[in-house]
């Protein structure tokens, strides 16, 4: 049977079965790094000469930071920096040093005392010329300012200094952790796909040179930023390649946050229980290793899920453990979790607490748009937070301020671009893996043939048999990215499309229902007027202001119309084209026909709509210029295309000169966008025939 049908008292005993297994399993673990504790400090009651003294401090530190044991780390790594510093060894003492700086980062307690770690190694460096200390020096510094919303345009100076110092060395290792760092600061923009492009170089360097450590940060952000572009399968796969580093290093950090990583996806994809079950996990981690830190995130995330479970005690319950612990950890004001910040305004949103939304969310807001760079996504949330509560107050105008601003940053966070970059980068990674694992092997075979020559031609027929393979692999990798990628262009588009009608039918709603109802109320109130006392001239005057006003209320019922023809949406293209043959033919100095042939069934939406509008602007062309009596329509349909003639007797026009107009090129734009092609015929004094042609099956390349 499954879980969730399980009794209740059932359910009660299976949930503490597992948290007591995986407590236990958690102990199992926890102890293999407590031995290598217990081994490092047995070497320390020994007598130990001063620079393996110093090692052991370190190591025990280091040790204790990847076990979660934050202050014993500290205790450690600062009797080490004492230690060096009083025998002369300077180059422990500012390793040390900078280690100490990386846990600070972590901790967020005393910034001050990791800036001066910084500062003093920086002094170490240039005394003993070591270029090397100086850049890790500017990477750590540059974390230590990450979240200090106020110093965020330091950060990029000082990545491009450690950069150019670790390609002068020829580092790898380093260039990928700097690679890395400046990927993070992409991703915390909201530029996703460029953020993927740095951390695949990373990755391509660390992997190059087998470093564990580095991978160690590269691997799991990298899975966070396909995952911020819902690529949850690339997001999945990179999590699977950061386990075995996790469970190699003994990493309970790590462990937690690829928990938690996972414990989203789960999220977004509607699997609630499988979330929380992934985030109580790691809130045993944090537990176990006493991770202040991280503990409140995974606290806050509950919340988030139980949000949308709608089950708002709970979510009430997780996310202000999750800030107590958090204000526990800054002990200051100069800090805010946005994801706390954000549940706490989505529970009041939904128990209709508006004022303390607005208060909430534009106290975040505020925190996202300071920040540099931005926090795009976080202040989306609080402006679609800031719309629904202004609305629900009745003040539209800020409501409707608000709606526009979440939806330029949505669609900047994650637009087609961005997918396909990311996509592309990801397809140039596995490429770069493959031309590098066949040149390992090339090499391999020519070092075979200098000291196997018999065997030399049986070498290149693998060799050959072996590049054929890789070649037809890769093409058939290609092909298939190619097909997702098309398809998810289609899904992008499509939605587009869906959203434009959306808002096209509520615009035509709001004309027809809001204005014109105004303006015929307005017309009442002038008809009510008693003029019998007003002059003749004014009399004219107020004739003429309500003739004004029934011509301003049939342009507004025409354009509401022409926005979303309700012929359109019941009854397709014909009948909406017959009507205006027929709204057209009241003015007798011009005739229009509409001639159908075979358009029987009707085509997909947008095709209707687009050829629609095309029809429109052609009309609209002919009204204006073409001094034509007689109009005649044609609309054709085979199997697989449609055809749309539009042909007049007027004075024609000069090709050359009409292709320069906005109309004839919003006309080219439309026809373009469902793949199809466009011909226009004329000459002066001939009249003017345009001819259209679309393929059902259109290719979807953008909306006009």
């Amino acid at each position: 049977m499954p879980n969730h049908f399980l009794p209740l008292t059932s359910r009660r005993l299976s949930s503490r079965v597992r948290n007591g297994l995986l407590l236990f399993l958690l102990g199992l673990s926890l102890s293999l790094q407590a031995q290598k504790i217990d081994s490092l400090q047995k070497q320390l009651t020994k007598v130990l000469p001063d620079s393996q003294r110093v090692a052991t401090l370190y190591e025990l530190g280091f040790a204790y930071w990847l076990s979660g044991e934050d202050s014993l780390a500290t205790h450690h790594c600062t009797q080490a920096v004492r230690l060096a510093h009083k025998r002369g060894l300077f180059k422990e003492e500012g390793k040390a040093r900078l280690h100490l700086a990386r846990i600070e980062a972590d901790r967020m307690v005393d910034f001050q005392a990791g800036f001066a770690q910084i500062d003093t190694t920086l002094r170490i460096a240039a005394q003993l010329k070591d270029r090397h200390m100086e850049g890790i020096a500017y990477i750590r510094k540059a974390q230590l300012l990450e979240t200090n919303l106020t110093r965020q345009k330091e950060i990029g100076p000082l990545v491009e200094k450690a950069l150019a110092i670790f390609v002068a060395l020829g580092d790898k290792s380093w260039q990928g952790t700097v690679y890395n760092e400046q990927a993070q600061r992409f991703s915390r923009s909201g530029e996703y796909s460029k953020a993927i492009e740095f951390f695949l170089k990373a990755r391509k360097l660390q992997e190059e040179v087998n470093d564990i450590a580095a991978l160690r940060s590269t691997l799991p952000n990298l899975g966070v930023a396909y995952e911020a572009l819902n690529l949850h399968q690339e997001a999945l796969a990179v999590f699977d390649a950061a386990d075995p580093i996790a469970k190699k290093r003994n990493d309970k950090v790590l462990e937690a946050f690829l928990l938690n990583q996972r414990a989203e996806i789960f999220e977004k994809q509607g699997k609630y229980d499988q979330a929380l079950k992934a985030l109580e996990q790691a809130v045993a981690i944090h537990k176990a290793t006493g991770a202040a830190y991280w503990l409140p995130k995974s606290y806050a995330r509950m919340a988030r899920v139980y949000i949308k479970r709608k089950e708002y005690a709970n979510a009430r319950k997780f996310n202000r453990l999750g800030d107590k612990l958090f204000q526990d950890v800054v002990d200051s004001e100069e800090f805010l979790d946005h994801i706390i910040q954000v549940n706490d305004a989505k529970i009041s949103l939904a128990e209709k607490q508006y004022k303390h939304v607005i208060a909430g969310a534009t106290k975040g807001l505020e925190w996202a748009e300071e920040s540099d760079p931005p926090l795009l996504a976080e202040a989306a949330e609080y402006h679609y937070m800031l719309a629904e509560s202004y609305e629900a107050l009745g003040a539209t105008g800020r409501a409707l301020l608000h709606y526009k601003k979440y939806k330029a940053a949505s669609d900047s966070l994650l637009n087609r671009e961005s997918v396909q970059k990311a996509t592309a980068s990801a397809m140039k990674y596995e490429f770069d893996q493959q031309k590098q694992q066949h040149q390992l092997r090339l090499q391999a075979l020519e070092n075979q043939k200098l000291t196997m020559g018999r065997n030399w031609l049986m070498a290149v027929a693998a060799l050959a048999l072996l590049l054929a393979g890789v070649i037809l692999w890769s093409n058939r990798t290609l092909t298939r990215k190619n097909r997702e990628l098309t398809t998810k262009n289609r899904e992008i588009e499509e939605a587009l499309f869906k959203g434009q009608h959306i808002e096209r039918k509520r615009v035509a709603t709001e004309l027809h229902d809001n204005l014109n109802t105004k303006l015929a109320a307005l017309r009442w109130r002038l008809e009510a007027w008693d003029l019998s006392t007003h002059s003749e001239k004014d009399q004219k005057i107020h004739a003429g202001s309500i003739q004004m006003l029934e011509d301003v209320y049939a342009d507004v019922r025409q354009i509401s119309h022409n926005l979303l023809p309700s012929e359109l949406q019941t009854q397709g293209l014909g009948a909406a084209l017959q009507k205006l043959m027929t709204q057209l033919n009241f003015n007798p100095s011009m005739e229009f026909r509409l001639e159908t042939d075979g358009y029987e069934k009707r085509v997909d939406a947008r095709i209707e709509f687009e050829l629609y509008h095309v029809t429109l602007e052609l009309v609209n062309n002919i009204l204006k210029h073409s001094q034509a009596n007689r109009v005649l329509l044609t609309l054709t349909q085979t199997p697989t295309r449609v055809q749309l003639v539009v042909g007049d007797n007027g004075v024609g026009m000069q090709l050359d000169v009409a292709s320069a107009g906005i109309g004839l090129r919003n006309i080219h734009s439309r026809v373009d966008s469902l793949g199809g092609k466009c011909r226009f015929e004329s000459a002066p004094g001939l009249g003017t025939t345009v001819s259209i042609d679309v393929p059902i099956e259109a290719p979807l390349s953008g909306v006009a």
